[in-house]
């Protein structure tokens, strides 16, 4: 094998040994209860995960991500408390977002939004940030 082959293969092994999100829900209906989004730590060690969301706006200039709701695991869409949900070493924990629970502004609607994942250590040293793309749509 040479060189650039295991350069290569060394970096999609460690690209996948990282935290993550799962690539589903993909589709939100804005009438379901709620989302479940599943984060992984593969990791040796625990770590914590604070999971927000952010809805795109393509009316700004230019077209930016927007902060939706900061703590999916907190009602209030703005709250500031951002409460790290653990996620043990070499396992998988469901995260919901409880949509029709959720209170504070903006209102929730149809459009594009993007999970953000934001893992760290108990001490709160940051691990990695992982992104997860989804619509909400109307399913009627």
């Amino acid at each position: 094998m040479t060189e650039v082959a295991v350069a290569v293969l060394l970096l999609a092994v460690s690209a996948q040994a990282g935290p993550r999100v799962a690539e589903e829900p993909r589709r939100v209906c804005i009438d379901a209860q709620r989302a479940i989004f599943q984060v992984e730590n593969p990791g040796p060690t625990p770590l914590f995960v604070t999971v927000g969301v952010e809805r795109w706006s393509d009316d700004a200039d230019p077209a930016t991500w927007n902060v939706f709701h900061a703590d999916v695991t907190e009602r209030n869409a703005q709250s500031k408390k951002g409460r790290g949900v653990q996620v043990d070493a070499q396992s998988r924990k469901d995260v919901p977002w409880a949509l029709k629970q959720r209170t504070g502004t903006p209102s929730l609607s149809t459009g594009r939004y993007r999970l953000i994942a934001k893992f760290t250590t108990k001490s709160g040293d940051p691990v990695a940030t992982v992104e997860h793309e989804f619509v909400i749509v109307e399913c009627r």
